[in-house]
């Protein structure tokens, strides 16, 4: 039976588009005719229409022209059918909906304020529309991360988390592992000594300063490295838009990243296929109460001060994350570390307040030494501040 064909006139009045959109992603590599008729014209089949639904959902979705290239190659690549390509536009569309209801539901609370109310909502409208602009610019450069890590050695375990993180990863000789969102490579600069011979790992972030900054840190190591044949590559990579090859990996790690990741079951779904059939995915989070003393403190002192990550951790914690994890992973271990934080140091408390993403940095710009006032007349009543943690891991395999 001779296949059915569609001009280009005839796919674009079955998608609703115009003629011009269907010649436009054919320039782009997007949609390529199938053939071309005896007189020239564009040919295209029954999957040229899937392909353009793929194109035309990721569109409405936000990805670019270029993103939808490379998730629709990744995906052509690794032959998923047509059942999960569909699954993972629903949870893009979930994500997209979720996000809507809250945009909604605060719009709604600013019809329904009194009129020296409205203009907190609308700021509290504006803070949902930047949250995720305002934890990219977090980690465009070091300065605050290490703002933030400084509050940590105050810890009450003897061994510290990133100890404690590499300790669970086991590593074996001639492996090959990959970290997302390394950051500035602490979990590596201690333990270059520790590595196995012949491992071959890959650190990736998408910030080009911190990737910059983990490749400066780990420079004096190199000679070392090298005569143990373990060879490292830096990669500039969006968890957003994962382009791993398939069955690659032996061991991939998250670190305290995932709730960044606004695409997260498509992270997921990319990460499964690309480690090799007896891998491991290791990735760490927070619970529900974790650093909730010092939010408590933030909130008494001025109840401005935005905390996004309030807001953006929720979706990944030690307390939800299991059934995001096993629709990908069918065996899934969840470990805590014991640990919690007893600060002396008034300024410890300070800079990682300021190193919020938002507005902090402005409002303590005005009312910085107030409260380092308040944190001072608290550690001379109470010697130190209690600061539970809650952190831990979950180990994921296929």
């Amino acid at each position: 039976m001779k296949k059915e064909l569609y001009t280009a006139g005839e796919i674009a009045r079955i998608a609703g588009v115009s003629l011009r959109t269907i010649r436009y992603y054919d320039t782009k590599g997007l949609l390529p005719p199938v053939s071309h008729s005896e007189s020239g014209y564009r040919c295209y089949d029954k999957n040229s229409i899937v392909l353009l639904q793929r194109i035309l959902m990721l569109k409405y979705l936000g990805f670019s022209l270029e993103q939808i290239q490379q998730l629709i190659t990744a995906q052509n690549m690794d032959a998923l059918n047509q059942e999960a390509i569909l699954s993972q536009q629903k949870s893009l569309l979930l994500d997209r909906k979720k996000q809507l209801e809250l945009l909604i539901s605060t719009i709604e609370l600013a019809q329904q304020s009194a009129e020296e109310d409205k203009w907190q909502v609308l700021v509290r409208c504006l803070n949902l529309l930047t949250s995720e602009e305002k934890v990219l610019e977090q980690y465009r450069n070091p300065e605050n991360l290490n703002r933030r890590i400084n509050i940590h050695n105050y810890s009450t375990s003897p061994q510290g988390w990133m100890e404690w993180v590499y300790e669970q990863l086991n590593l074996q000789p001639g492996e090959t592992v990959l970290e997302l969102g390394c950051g500035t490579g602490l979990l590596w600069m201690e333990r270059t000594h520790l590595l196995p011979e012949g491992l071959r790992l890959i650190l990736t972030d998408r910030s080009e300063e911190m990737l910059e900054q983990t490749r400066q840190n780990l420079l004096p190591y190199e000679e070392e490295l090298k005569t143990r044949q373990i060879h490292i590559q830096y990669q500039i990579m969006d968890a957003n838009t994962l382009e791993l090859p398939t069955a690659s990996y032996d061991r991939i790690i998250a670190n305290h990243m995932l709730y960044h990741v606004e695409r997260r079951d498509t992270c997921l779904a990319a990460i499964a296929r690309a480690l090799k059939p007896d891998g491991t995915f290791y990735c760490s989070t927070v619970g529900d109460t974790h650093m909730k003393e010092l939010h408590q403190l933030v909130i008494a002192f001025d109840s401005r001060i935005e905390m996004p990550f309030q807001n953006l951790t929720g979706d990944f914690h030690l307390e939800n994350a299991t059934p995001q994890l096993t629709r990908h992973f069918p065996h899934v271990e969840r470990k805590e570390q014991d640990n919690d934080l007893i600060v002396d140091d008034p300024q410890a408390i300070y800079d990682y307040i300021y190193s919020y993403p938002g507005n902090a940095s402005l409002i303590l710009e005005q009312r910085g030494r107030e409260l380092l006032g308040m944190i001072q007349d608290k550690l001379n009543r109470e010697g130190a501040m209690f600061i539970h943690k809650s952190t831990g891991m979950f180990i994921c395999r296929k």
